[in-house]
Order: structure tokens, then sequence, then C-alpha cells
């Protein structure tokens, strides 16, 4: 049985099948969609921190030290990407879900796409940074020391503005 499709906002449709909007749902409705939400992102951590696992230290190790690709991969340490492996599913396990379950949240709230996009990021960013910069130093095996963990706040939470509006302007 096909699902019939109702408008939701301009340029975007959704089947009614997939459950009421956000303002109208049931408080277990909308706890169902934070934990469907955070369980999408954990499957994305865990593809996400394979991936970077091998290539940060590729990338930071280019962009810091100024080698070339192949003197790169050629200093590529598989002891140093497995244990950088742990890291980086430890922190995108935490910033995955938590990312998915805000975008959720803030979609709950009756606020334009651009404010809700804007909400979001700087929700995210703020409360996600230190895991970023924490990660980052720990794969250049640089010390990691509290005034660390809010490094180039400002750059990163336009970053992560501009992609909370862009996604809330195309969902």
């Amino acid at each position: 049985q096909a699902a019939s499709v109702r408008a939701r906002s301009p340029g975007s449709v959704k089947a009614d099948s997939e459950g009421p909007d956000m303002a109208t749902a049931q408080p277990q409705d909308f706890a169902g969609r934070v934990i469907g939400a955070a369980s999408q992102g954990a499957v994305g951590a865990l593809v996400a921190a394979s991936l970077s696992a091998f290539t940060e230290p590729i990338v930071n190790n280019m962009l810091v030290n100024r080698v070339t690709l192949s003197q790169a991969l050629s200093q590529l340490d598989m002891g140093r990407v497995y244990a950088f492996l742990q890291t980086t599913l430890s922190t995108n396990f935490i910033k995955f879900p938590f990312f998915e379950a805000t975008n959720v949240v803030i979609s709950g709230v009756d606020l334009n796409p651009t404010l809700r996009g804007t909400a979001a990021g700087a929700i995210f960013c703020t409360t996600t940074l230190p895991i970023t910069n924490y990660r980052f130093r720990k794969a250049m095996g640089w010390p990691i020391s509290p005034g660390d963990l809010y490094q180039a706040y400002l750059p990163t939470v336009l970053r992560d503005i501009i992609y909370g509006i862009v996604r809330n302007k195309v969902m």
C-alpha cells in the first residue's frame, strides 16, 4: 500500500507513513525520533571513524609538517592508525549521534530554517569543539591543555552555523 504524500513546507513533502510533524508529535514519538536520529548518527560515526583513522594522520602531517602525499603515506604508522581509530570511534560516537539528535530537537522549535540552523550549528559547535580539538591534538601527538579545547572557535562555529542553515533549508 503506497503512502499518501502531503505538503510539509515549500519544496518538500512528507509521507503519511512517516508519522506526524514534530509540532504535533506525542512525547513518545518525539523520543523515538531522537533515538532514531541518534542511531543513524552512530552508523555514520562508525563509517567516518574508520575513514578518519587512516586519512586524518595523512592530511594533518601534510598540512602541519608540509610534507608531500608520498612522504605522508610512507610515514603512516599502522600502530598509530589503530590507536587513533580508538580516538575517532569514541569521539564520533559522541559527535554524530549528538548532531542528529540536536537537529531533531531543534526541528521541533517553531523557528524559520535560518534561525533553526543557526541554533543547531552554535549548540553543536559549542558542545563538541573540545572533542574535535582533543582528537586533532591527539592525532598530531601534541600535548593537550584545557586552553586548547576551544582553539579556532569563531571560524568553526561559523562553519557549523552555515552547515546547520543549509541543512535546515534543504530538509
